[in-house]
């Protein structure tokens, strides 16, 4: 059997690539000694160690004033924060004081009004304020060297609401002490009622009675039915559907038939598909009539 003779394997393949000598490079003798840094290449190392030290420096003297500020800051607040220093000599009230029971109101201040110029914890002032039924708000600021100016931003009543609270234009509930204002109109509802609705449609209710006497007082019951109350002393009971036409009907009927009645009306039932039913007052007989239109 005939078989071809082997080839040699390159030279390079053999003792392999890495070593083969690059081009142009002169081989290192055995024994040679190392060539000495030059001036130029020992100025550059000597350049970078410095750059060196001097980063190190400046952090650290960046770090030691830091360190400074802090301390020097916090021994200049507990100076400043220091009640001796800087004490407080007035508290002046101003704003909106009509309703407000002064008396009350300074009670309730000069308990938060503690402390140095810098030291009064405003926001306690403030929060102290409010603790007062007819403030809404209270701006609280320091006049140097030696004053505190409490603004209170007081509630604009439009209505009252439920037994002893009155609703405010913006729209909240709050509660007084003592009678509440008569001029008000009287409005109620549920649990869970939106007393700001409500006033909306006590006012959309006295649009729907114009020429008639003055809406007085609006209830809404659980269910969704209405009460309206005039100045008179007469009682609308609309219940809770079509409600918009049942007052239309009735205004017009009022204005051309009912408002020259001599006997009162006490109350008035729309809640009849083509008419309404009305109930004057005891005096009056009979009790009750039934109106068809």
């Amino acid at each position: 059997m005939f078989r071809a003779p082997a080839q040699p394997r390159p030279l390079y393949q053999t003792i392999g690539a890495a070593s083969l000598p690059r081009h142009g490079a002169r081989p290192v003798r055995r024994g040679a000694r190392l060539r000495p840094p030059t001036l130029r290449e020992r100025a550059a190392q000597w350049v970078a160690i410095a750059r060196r030290i001097g980063r190190w420096l400046l952090w650290g003297t960046l770090a030691a004033l830091l360190l400074a500020a802090v301390l020097g800051g916090a021994r200049a607040v507990a100076w400043l924060s220091d009640p001796a220093r800087f004490p407080l000599n007035t508290v002046e009230i101003t704003g909106d004081l009509d309703h407000v029971d002064r008396t009350a109101l300074e009670r309730r201040l000069l308990p938060a009004a503690v402390g140095g110029f810098f030291s009064v914890d405003v926001a306690a002032v403030a929060g102290a304020a409010r603790d007062e039924p007819w403030v809404k708000r209270a701006l609280v600021r320091r006049v140097w060297p030696d004053k505190l100016v409490v603004e209170i931003v007081g509630h604009r009543a439009i209505a009252r609401w439920g037994k002893d609270g009155l609703l405010s234009d913006s729209g909240e509930v709050f509660a007084v002490a003592g009678p509440l204002p008569d001029d008000l109109p009287a409005l109620s509802g549920p649990d869970g009622a939106a007393p700001r609705r409500v006033f909306a449609d006590y006012e959309r209710f006295g649009r729907l009675l114009d020429g008639l006497p003055p809406v007085r007082a609006v209830r809404q019951e659980a269910r969704g039915a209405w009460q309206i109350g005039l100045a008179n002393g007469l009682t609308i009971i609309v219940g809770r559907k079509d409600v918009a036409a049942r007052l239309k009907r009735f205004a017009a009927v009022y204005k051309s038939r009912l408002a020259g009645v001599a006997q009162p009306i006490e109350s008035v039932d729309l809640r009849y598909s083509d008419g309404f039913a009305v109930r004057f007052k005891p005096a009056s007989e009979p009790d009750r009539k039934v109106m068809d239109l």
